[in-house]
C-alpha cells in the first residue's frame, strides 16, 4: 500500500501546487476567507466528494468521503487564513493583495488535506471508515476553531479523532516532528489602562503621572514569573505596546499597555492573571493613580492525545522512514486553536519540517514546495494504513 500512496502523491503534486500557487497568490485575512473557500470547494466537488460550505455561518468548509471498509470517522483540519503582512519573497507567484501574504504556511496547510482529498477518492476501496476534512477559517486571531469546535460538527460526524500539521522551521526539510502531551502555551491578553492627572511637564508634583506608575507596573510584572511561580512551569509575561501623551513637555491623563499572558496547561492560568491585575491595581493606588485592567482569555494549551500521536508517528515512519521522524522533546510558547478540538476529542498536531527557511511570520517566508508531498503523503498513510 506504501508504494502506491507515493506514486500517487507524485501523480496528484503537479496539480496540488498550482492550487498552492493560486491559493498564495490570493491571501485573505482571518474570517474573510471566500476565494479561498470558493477553491477549496470547487475542488472538492470536481472529485465528487461530498462538501458542506459556509459551516456554521463562517468561510468554512467541511466535506466527507467514505470508505469500502467499516471503520472509524476521523478529521483532518487545514486553516485557510494569511497575515496582515508585506510579501517580499520575489516569487513569481507573490501575493497579488496589498500587505496580505500567507506568512504561516496556511495555503500549504490547505493544499496538504485537498492533496489528501484526492488520495482517498482513488484509493476509496481501501479506505476505513470515513473522513471528514475540515478547512478552518480565522487562525490567526479569528478563534476559528472555537467557532467549529462549538458548532457541533464533531457530534454530527461522530468524530473520533482529528488531526493537523503545521510547517516548522525548526525540523528540517523532509522529516516530520511529533510530541506527546502539552504542546502550545495558553494566550491571553490584558490591556492596562492607568489613569492619572495632567498638568504641564515642569510642574509634574501637581499631577499623577501615568507614565511613571506604566513603568513601574512593567518591571513588576516581571516578579510575577520569578517569584510566583515554580521556575519548573514555564511562565511568560510581556508587555508589547505602551502608548501615552501627545508632547515632551505634558504629563498625560492615561497610559495604555497591552501585553500577553502565556501559561502551560491550566495549573496557573488563572492565577497569573489574577496577579496581573491586582499588582498592576495596588501598584496604582500606591502612586495615587487608578488601573484599569482588562483580561482576555484566548487559544488554550493544545495536547496531543499520546495514542493518537504514536498512529500519527508509525505512518511518519512508514512513509518517510524511522531516522525522518523526530520527537519534539520541549512544548512551545507560542499558542494554536487547534487545541479548541483537542478540547472535545482526542488529535494530534504535529511539525511539518521546512527548514532551513526565514521563521513563520517573516515577510520572506517562502519554504520549498517540495514539503507538499510530504504532509499529503504522511497525512494518506495515516488515513490508508493506520486508522
Amino acid at each position: 500500500m506504501i508504494d502506491k500512496i507515493k506514486t500517487d502523491v507524485d501523480e496528484i503534486f503537479p496539480r496540488i501546487r498550482d492550487i498552492r500557487r493560486e491559493i498564495h497568490r490570493h491571501p485573505e485575512l482571518r474570517m474573510k476567507e471566500f476565494n479561498t473557500a470558493r477553491i477549496v470547494r470547487k475542488e472538492l466537488e470536481g472529485l465528487g466528494i461530498e462538501v458542506f460550505s459556509e459551516y456554521a455561518g463562517t468561510t468554512a468548509v467541511l466535506a466527507r468521503i467514505k470508505g469500502r471498509k467499516p471503520g472509524p470517522v476521523r478529521a483532518f483540519r487545514a486553516d485557510m487564513d494569511a497575515l496582515p503582512i508585506k510579501e517580499e519573497t520575489g516569487l513569481p507567484y507573490a501575493s497579488e493583495i496589498d500587505g496580505v501574504m500567507h506568512a504561516c504556511g496556511h495555503d500549504f496547510n490547505t493544499s496538504i488535506v485537498l492533496g489528501l482529498a484526492h488520495i482517498l477518492k482513488m484509493e476509496k476501496d481501501s479506505l476505513e471508515g470515513e473522513v471528514i476534512f475540515v478547512f478552518q477559517p480565522g487562525e490567526e486571531g479569528g478563534f476559528g476553531g472555537r467557532i467549529l469546535a462549538e458548532s457541533g460538527f464533531i457530534e454530527r460526524f461522530g468524530i473520533s479523532y482529528i488531526v493537523a500539521q503545521h510547517l516548522y522551521p525548526d525540523v528540517p526539510l523532509g522529516k516530520i516532528g511529533y510530541r506527546k502531551g502539552l504542546t502550545t502555551a495558553n494566550a491571553d491578553g490584558f490591556t492596562i489602562t492607568v489613569k492619572g492627572k495632567g498638568g504641564h511637564g515642569a510642574r509634574p508634583d501637581r499631577g499623577v503621572d501615568p507614565i511613571v506608575v506604566a513603568c513601574h507596573i512593567v518591571v513588576s510584572l516581571s516578579a510575577i514569573c520569578a517569584r510566583e511561580v515554580s521556575p519548573l512551569d514555564p511562565t511568560v509575561i510581556t508587555v508589547g505596546s505602551i502608548h501615552a501623551g501627545t508632547a515632551g513637555n505634558i504629563v498625560p491623563d492615561t497610559a495604555t499597555l497591552v501585553g500577553t499572558i502565556r501559561t502551560l496547561g491550566e495549573k496557573n492560568r488563572k492565577f497569573v492573571a489574577e496577579r496581573v491585575e491586582k499588582l498592576a491595581k495596588n501598584i496604582a493606588s500606591g502612586f495615587r493613580a487608578e488601573a484599569d485592567v482588562q483580561i482576555g482569555y484566548g487559544y488554550p494549551s493544545l495536547a496531543n492525545d499520546p495514542e493518537i500521536t504514536d498512529k500519527l508517528k508509525k505512518a511518519g515512519e512508514v512513509f518517510l522512514g524511522e531516522e525522518n521522524v523526530l520527537e519534539i522533546t520541549e512544548p512551545t510558547m507560542g499558542a494554536e486553536d487547534f487545541a479548541f478540538y483537542l478540547k472535545r476529542i482526542p488529535g494530534t498536531f504535529y511539525r511539518l519540517g521546512v527548514g532551513p527557511c526565514e521563521p513563520l511570520h517573516s515577510a520572506r517566508f517562502s519554504p520549498s514546495e517540495e514539503v507538499l508531498k510530504i504532509g499529503i503523503g504522511v497525512n494518506a498513510t495515516l488515513a490508508l494504513m493506520f486508522s
